[in-house]
């Protein structure tokens, strides 16, 4: 009934093992279960957007208050003013739109730094692989069929942690580039004066520069990878947690780039730049608040990192114990850790990381390559996790002896979400 069978690609079967639960019924707190009963232990936490906890209560009781008010209405409510107001707040921005997903909110970013600054290309790196389901970035993805083909030379790229690149692609598109768009951190750190070196050569170029902290929002830090590493975008757009899973993203950014989007200044060319009926919708907005003030209330990215960085420890220990540290490794910061797999060659090999995501699997860990930290998760988590991954050493000793998972793996290897072919 469903196109790919979800409403995501990374929710695909194509991006899980075969012995993955094929359906969620419900989740509570760290834990959810599928069709068949069975409950599992979830790292993955809904692609990182549930950042307290599967069914959180405080958040849950703000959105059933919402609801019993109406969820929409024909002009603006008071709950958008509450919501603006708090988000800025947090944010330390000037102004703010809201809509209901992430790819709305980085497309809406770049055509305001398109109309500021009269160019059309946009930067982004290499190695970040998604910003927008829209044409502007998916032209220059391999998934590139159905878009038309002269939009590839807008979206060009650059190598993130190697700032001379990003020299280069400015000199070879003088005045062109409308904005560089990345995401302040993933698991590689930034090196010393990476992301210094970024708004030092927007400022003296005229471009944009826009963080996308749709991920590192409220985990690196609050509000996110910008304030952590202390560096001031002009644009930045979030998503994912900032509502516990609820649907709600926002675009922030300085007042005289925001504004392109109004109707107050007479006279001036308007810029249409986003225009949703759901944009306001109150469950969304009333879970934002409710998350955001559990953030600013509690010290939940201390948590995090706390307990982040003893599973880092732990795993790792029992990757050494198996003698897979030439083979497996826990990388990242705390916060948002990610598996690194590699075959017999020590070079990335999807069947072997499909072997071991499945062993994982079959001990009641929904595992997908990637920890994300919440308040759910704790010491009972971490244990239950070692004895999964400990399983999971064995079967990857025991595929490497024989050169090959072999009959070991059930069924097909993960794929990548952008190719080609199916």
């Amino acid at each position: 009934m469903i196109p790919g069978g979800a409403h995501t690609y990374s929710r695909g079967s194509d991006q899980f093992p075969s012995n993955s639960p094929s359906g969620i019924t419900h989740g509570k707190g760290a834990y959810v279960w599928d069709i068949d009963g069975n409950k599992l232990l979830d790292w993955g936490m809904a692609l990182g957007s549930v950042s307290l906890g599967h069914a959180f209560p405080s958040v849950n009781e703000a959105v059933i208050k919402s609801i019993e008010k109406g969820v929409n209405f024909t002009r603006p409510s008071q709950l958008e003013y509450d919501a603006a107001d708090k988000f800025l707040s947090m944010t330390d921005s000037k102004m703010v739109k809201f809509a209901k997903h992430g790819s709305s909110i980085t497309t809406a970013a770049v055509k305001l730094a398109r109309a500021y600054t009269g160019r059309n290309k946009i930067a982004v790196p290499i190695e970040h692989p998604f910003f927008s389901f829209d044409d502007w970035f998916i032209a220059s993805t391999k998934t590139d069929f159905g878009i038309p083909k002269h939009l590839k030379s807008l979206t060009i790229k650059f190598s993130y942690n190697n700032l001379r690149s990003l020299e280069d692609l400015i000199a070879q598109n003088p005045g062109e580039i409308a904005c560089v768009i990345l995401e302040p951190v993933k698991i590689e750190a930034p090196i010393k004066g990476f992301l210094e070196g970024i708004r030092a050569l927007c400022d003296k170029h005229g471009i944009i520069l826009i963080f996308d902290e749709m991920i590192s929002g409220l985990k690196w830090s609050v509000p996110g990878a910008g304030d952590f590493f202390k560096i001031e975008s002009d644009l930045s757009t979030w998503g994912k947690g900032i509502a516990n899973g609820f649907s709600c993203s926002a675009l922030t950014g300085k007042r005289e780039i925001m504004r392109l989007g109004g109707i107050e200044d007479e006279g001036r060319q308007k810029l249409f730049l986003l225009s949703t009926t759901h944009g306001a919708e109150a469950t969304g907005l009333a879970a934002m608040l409710a998350t955001v003030n559990v953030f600013l209330t509690q010290s939940v990215v201390e948590q995090n990192w706390k307990i982040g960085k003893l599973l880092k420890e732990r795993l790792s220990a029992i990757i050494k114990a198996h003698r897979l540290d030439p083979y497996l490794s826990i990388k990242g910061y705390p916060c948002v850790l990610t598996l690194e797999t590699l075959g017999p060659n020590k070079t990335q090999d999807l069947a072997f990381r499909t072997l071991f995501l499945q062993e994982v699997i079959a001990k009641g860990v929904l595992y997908q390559g990637v920890f994300v930290l919440t308040p759910s998760h704790g010491i009972t988590e971490i244990e239950f996790t070692e004895e999964a991954f400990d399983h999971a050493c064995t079967i990857y000793c025991r595929a490497l002896d024989n050169g090959g998972v072999g009959e070991l793996l059930m069924g097909p290897s993960i794929k990548p979400v952008f190719r080609s072919f199916n």
